[in-house]
C-alpha cells in the first residue's frame, strides 16, 4: 500500500515537469505593427478595397467593397457609396437573397469591374452583411 502511493506521489509530483513544454514562452517580441493584418486573413498586402482603387482595375477583375446603397437609380442599377467615393452597381434582385437593406445598412457587396476611370460600373454577384 505504501508503494502505490509513494507512486502516486511521484506521478504527481512529476506532472509539473512536462507541463513547463507548452505554453506562454516569454521574452519573445512581437511582431512590428506594420506587419499585423488588422484582422485581414491573407498576405501581408492584403487590405481592403475602396472605389477609388477600383477605377484603375482590370476589365472583369472580381472585387469586394464594403459600403451603402445609397440610393435606387433606375432597373437593377444602385448608388454604392464607401468612404473615398461613389460608384454604380448593377445588382439584380436575385442578388438581395430575398433581404431588404436602406441606405444605413452597410453592406458587402462582390462582383466583376466593367469600364475604366469615371465610367467603371461594378456587376454585382452577391451582397451579404459584412
Amino acid at each position: 500500500m505504501k508503494k502505490v502511493i509513494l507512486a502516486s506521489l511521484l506521478v504527481v509530483m512529476s506532472a509539473g515537469v512536462y507541463a513547463d513544454e507548452g505554453g506562454y514562452k516569454g521574452g519573445e517580441a512581437p511582431p512590428p505593427q506594420h506587419k499585423e493584418d488588422a484582422g485581414y486573413k491573407g498576405s501581408e498586402d492584403t487590405g481592403q478595397t475602396h472605389i477609388d482603387q477600383i477605377r484603375d482595375f482590370r476589365q472583369g477583375g472580381y472585387v469586394t467593397l464594403e459600403g451603402y446603397i445609397v440610393k435606387k437609380e433606375q432597373g437593377d442599377t444602385y448608388q454604392f457609396r464607401d468612404n473615398t467615393g461613389t460608384l454604380p452597381i448593377i445588382a439584380p434582385k436575385k442578388t438581395f437573397d430575398g433581404k431588404t437593406y436602406s441606405a444605413e445598412d452597410k453592406v458587402r457587396v462582390s462582383g466583376k469591374v466593367h469600364g475604366k476611370g469615371q465610367q467603371t460600373t461594378l456587376h454585382v454577384t452577391q451582397i451579404d452583411e459584412p
